[in-house]
């Protein structure tokens, strides 16, 4: 029985010295949440981000560490920061120098959960996202992210940012088994009436344009209790992907199931970042991580 187990061991790590884990799929997660907090900074402006009551940023730090927030570091001068940040962020998203960025992107991004005041789950995701990223990238040994993949014969350090792909989608699934778990514990929930409450709720509800069709959908209570209970089955199949074995197409379903679910959510609530936050750690979860992407524009390019 031991034998079997280290010989089944053996085979694994075999098999991940062998691939290459740097690549345009953990390039295309980089830019997508780049770009997240781009339209962020771009579409609610910085004063509302970070608002000041007589000079002083409204969210002060709360632990010592907090002040190394970019936001902190230069509040007498956010226009400076806001534009350092942009900087920052679209070097990023177009994948020059991985092994820099990857440090600054994380930075500014927990700087913004340190010191913004609009704060919501995709954003923290974000931050912790970010810091898992940065082993990948820093042991990259590519100008850019989207280049095509060069060849590394380090096996055991092949193996160590295998280890943090593998950490990267435990997080995912956590967060999809937390989130069906938690509605366990709620009655509107179990009784398939919750989304009704989130569609009609004054402030998180859907949006005037499309009140009309989602309060006459909502009127049908065999509606209502099919959307709910598929919130939570899609959020279980989702976690449960990690516990599936891959093959050609189960991985492409679940990631469009993910990614439509994410859509639809952002489409009722206006939770767009958040949406486009979940894309990318979808794409970190179902992509097969040791082959590019393959974009008809990047090929012309690279061919």
């Amino acid at each position: 029985m031991l034998n079997e187990i280290k010989i089944t061991i053996d085979g694994i790590l075999d098999k991940y010295t062998t691939l290459n884990p740097w690549n345009n799929v953990y390039g295309l997660a980089r830019s997508i949440l780049a770009l997240t907090f781009l339209l962020t900074l771009s579409f609610t402006g910085i004063e509302n981000l970070f608002p000041e009551v007589n000079d002083v940023l409204l969210r002060q730090p709360i632990l010592e560490f907090e002040k190394l927030s970019i936001f902190y570091l230069f509040k007498d001068n956010l226009t400076l920061a806001y534009w350092l940040t942009v900087f920052i962020l679209v070097l990023v998203i177009i994948g020059y120098l991985p092994q820099v960025t990857s440090i600054l992107h994380w930075w500014v991004t927990v700087s913004y959960t340190f010191s913004g005041i609009i704060i919501e789950g995709g954003d923290q995701i974000a931050a912790i996202l970010t810091l898992l990223l940065i082993p990948i990238a820093l042991t990259d040994n590519r100008i850019n992210h989207w280049n095509a993949i060069k060849k590394c014969d380090k096996p055991k350090i092949k193996l160590f940012i295998w280890s943090f792909y593998a950490i990267i989608c435990l997080q995912v699934a956590v967060i999809y088994f937390h989130a069906f778990v938690a509605k366990l514990f709620v009655s509107e929930w179990l009784n398939g009436t919750a989304t009704y409450y989130w569609f009609t709720h004054n402030i998180f509800g859907v949006s005037q344009t499309f009140k009309p069709i989602f309060y006459e959908l909502m009127s049908n209570k065999f509606i209502v209790i099919l959307v709910t209970w598929s919130a939570m089955f899609i959020e279980f199949i989702l976690f449960g992907w990690l516990l599936l074995k891959r093959n050609k197409w189960n991985w492409k379903i679940l990631f469009i199931i993910g990614v439509l679910f994410h859509f639809f959510i952002a489409l009722v609530h206006g939770l767009v970042s958040f949406g486009l936050t979940m894309t990318a750690i979808l794409i970190l979860y179902f992509f097969p991580k040791d082959k590019n992407i393959k974009f008809k524009i990047y090929d012309i390019l690279h061919n």
